[in-house]
């Protein structure tokens, strides 16, 4: 029996990630969906590389693929997020998963998703409430105070959890997309995301 869905990703952060946003598939207004989750070794690079090649004997056994990697590292960081997988998307299609595939490019990397204006957020990487976590991070540079998101979205989250002594661990996605509100996250990819899953996966 084919599987709704199959899904490269380049590491286990955004296996937990994912894995917390799917089993919440009723916030995402899709249905249940049956999927498996596979991690590239080769990380980024390999994802965008040789995701045609990993995915070929899939063909037959999911309706649908989803890859989903970070511009940063993965070897095309000239190009625009859009470009890159628009690339891979027609790679993937030519081998045989027309119309039956996407390609989600985070820019610069999986941790722009979880910047989203929420208490849990904040609690989750050990601070008090958002705002305090948002002005620490404007003092050390790695925030533009007028901007929604900052910069340097991955070493931001990382000295969040380095300066409240909290090891980072992938479980840390998981739990923040297992409580966070989707509708606050006005990120471009994520937005791509949901709406190609609405697609897909119709409720109803």
């Amino acid at each position: 029996m084919t599987k709704d869905l199959v899904v490269l990703v380049p590491d286990k952060d955004t296996k937990f990630a994912l894995e917390g946003i799917l089993r919440r598939h009723y916030a995402l207004h899709i249905r249940s969906i049956e999927y498996d989750i596979f991690v590239h070794p080769q990380h980024d690079p390999g994802v965008y590389k040789k995701a045609v090649d990993f995915l070929r004997p899939f063909l037959n056994l999911y309706r649908y693929a989803l890859v989903l990697f970070d511009r940063e590292g993965s070897g095309q960081e000239g190009k625009l997020a859009s470009q890159i997988s628009d690339d891979l998307k027609n790679q993937l299609e030519r081998n045989g998963w027309l119309k039956r595939t996407e390609v989600i490019v985070f820019d610069p990397e999986l941790e722009i998703w979880a910047w989203v204006n929420s208490a849990q957020v904040a609690q989750t990487l050990g601070w008090n409430d958002y705002s305090q976590l948002k002005n620490y991070l404007v003092q050390q540079g790695l925030w533009q105070k007028d901007t929604p998101k900052p910069q340097r979205p991955k070493e931001a989250f990382e000295l969040a959890l380095k300066s409240k002594r909290i090891p980072r661990s992938s479980s840390i996605y998981k739990a923040i997309a297992d409580q966070v509100s989707f509708s606050g996250c006005i990120e471009t990819s994520f937005e791509k995301f949901r709406t190609i899953l609405m697609k897909w996966f119709k409720e109803g």
